[in-house]
Order: structure tokens, then sequence, then C-alpha cells
């Protein structure tokens, strides 16, 4: 550690280490890397949950805008193209994310969905230190393979539907969908001046 202080520095080294409160009750070293591990996971789903609602809305957006440049000719037959890949990503989408919270109040009237069912174990597993329960590990390994399904789902569509109706889009002279487009953020507008 380095402190300055009335022009002068000083430096001196320590090492923290477990609270001795801990190793009384038989807590170890050890058992705080475990739960830094599973607590670690469980950031890494929870943000692979998330990731994969924001993309999901990034390729919604996409395919809107897209269809809405589509001349009415050719609008129904690709609008069916648009819908198999829609309508798989909502229902991903809505098991991954409860899609109907719009208000302060709305978390108690829907159930929460895995991002948050994830994110509530770490609560658990973060609690006090210790080494994480068997449970703890049995429900990580439940919600994962759970939000694993949901991805493995939401890929497949990527991989089978979404190159079809980009193929459609480019007979009609339209960019492709991008699954690895960035969210677009809506542009502030310009400060009014003040009277």
């Amino acid at each position: 550690a380095r402190i300055t202080a009335n022009g002068e520095t000083k430096t001196m080294a320590f090492e923290v280490g477990l609270d001795p409160r801990l190793g009384a009750d038989g807590i170890t070293v050890a058992d705080l890397r475990e739960q830094f591990a599973l607590s670690a996971r469980i950031r890494d789903k929870v943000t692979e949950a998330n990731q994969a609602v924001i993309t999901i809305r990034v390729l919604r957006d996409q395919v809107n805008e897209r269809m809405r440049k589509i001349p009415p000719r050719r609008k129904a037959e690709i609008q069916k193209l648009a819908d198999s890949v829609l309508t798989t990503l909502a229902a991903v989408e809505a098991a991954v994310y409860q899609v109907k919270n719009r208000s302060s109040q709305d978390p108690l009237n829907y159930p929460i969905m895995l991002n948050n069912k994830i994110a509530a174990l770490s609560g658990v597993v973060e609690s006090s230190d210790n080494k994480p329960t068997a449970q703890s590990y049995e429900v990580f390994t439940e919600l994962s393979q759970a939000l694993d399904g949901q991805i493995g789902t939401m890929k497949k569509t990527l991989d089978t539907d979404l190159p079809r109706l980009n193929n459609a889009l480019r007979r009609e002279k339209l960019p492709p969908v991008d699954p690895a487009a960035r969210p677009v953020v809506p542009a502030t507008p310009p400060a009014s001046p003040r009277p």
C-alpha cells in the first residue's frame, strides 16, 4: 500500500488473509475460493442470459426495420420468413427475461425468469463466507441447463431460419440482418437554447 500525505509518501507491504473468526468456524481459504469460483460462474451465466436478450432485441429491431422497406407485392412471402425468426426469438426472450415488466409493480405480478433466477442464486451463494452448498450447485446446474437449452434454440434459429430471411432481403436489395450488430443508442437531441 502507498499513502501520500503532507508531501510525504510511505509504503508498506501487507497480506490480506482469512478473517480469524472464520477459521474458528472451520472455514478455509479453499472454501472461499470455491465460493468465488461459483459466484464467477453465476455471473457469467447472468451475462450470457442478458446478452441473449440484447441480441434478440437487436435482431427484432433489424427485422422490423427491413420489413418496413419491403414492397407490398413481396411483403407476405418475406413476412412468413421474418415471423419464423421472430416467433422463436420471442419465445426464447420470454423464457430468459420477464418481458411483461413495465412498471415497478410488475415484478410482483409476473414470475421471474431464468436471468433473475440465476442472479438470485448469486445472493444465496454470497450471503455468507462459506463453501457453497450442494443445493447451490444443483440449482446452478438446473438453471444453466435451462438457459443453455434456450440459447441452443436461439442459435438453431439463427443458423437455419435467419439465412433464409437474409437471402430474401438480399433479393430485395436490403442489407441482411446481422446477429453481431450492436444495439442502436438513440441520439440525444441537442439542448434547446434557454430563453
